[in-house]
């Protein structure tokens, strides 16, 4: 299931949002933008929702933490009662962004997190993943940095590698890794992870990142 995190002060409102994309988002929910900027700095999540206007810390700032500060390009839709010139010059410099009145019942919402979904889908169709030197080509199946370059990180290796790379420097549990890479719904163990992670250090050694690919015992991995 996808995780999406709800930052909204008013509470009523915040627990409709929760159950209207509860069939389709496991959802955390919290109630100023200073502890949804911690929530982000913890956890890994395929969409955010949150209101232009919040204590501690505004939704627009938030935003623009996510994308410039995080440097994340997940979809993200802004709440508002009323939308001024300059809020919505800030909100739509950004990609996979929208603006959604308050009043916006729960088919709109979700289809419009559907449309951001695919716009992202796009998106990262396109690019490459770029961290410090390291370079992953997606296309081409490429992973190159001053080291050198490989051609033999394919497959679920590369979709690892992808995950690790965007995700940088967050704790990321083995059972998380394992439902965004596998999935679910998977017939291969959580097990395979561990040879996995032992056949990628393998290659990035080559390169020198095999060493960036930390063990955190107990709880999961963290690409440094």
């Amino acid at each position: 299931m996808l995780k999406a995190l709800i930052v909204e002060d008013d509470k009523l409102l915040a627990s409709s949002l929760k159950a209207a994309i509860a069939e389709k988002f496991d959802a955390d929910v919290c109630y100023n933008g200073l502890d949804g900027r911690k929530y982000i700095d913890e956890n890994v999540y395929d969409f955010i929702i949150t209101d232009s206007i919040l204590p501690g810390m505004g939704g627009i700032d938030l935003l623009d933490y996510i994308r410039e500060e995080k440097e994340l390009k997940i979809p993200v839709i802004v709440i508002t009662i009323a939308e001024s010139t300059e809020e919505k010059a800030r909100v739509m410099k950004h990609r996979v962004t929208e603006y959604l009145p308050r009043v916006a019942d729960a088919s709109l919402l979700l289809t419009t997190m559907s449309n951001l979904l695919q716009r992202e889908s796009n998106l990262k169709g396109e690019n490459e993943i770029t961290y410090k030197d390291l370079v992953l080509d997606l296309k081409n199946e490429l992973v190159s940095s001053n080291g050198g370059t490989l051609e033999s990180i394919k497959g679920k290796y590369l979709e690892l590698l992808s995950f690790f790379v965007i995700n940088n420097n967050i704790v990321l549990e083995k059972e998380e890794i394992f439902d965004r890479v596998w999935g679910v719904d998977s017939e291969t163990t959580i097990n395979a992870i561990e040879v996995y992670i032992s056949g990628l250090r393998k290659e990035l050694r080559k390169i020198g990142y095999d060493k960036n690919l930390r063990t955190v015992r107990g709880v999961g991995y963290t690409f440094e």
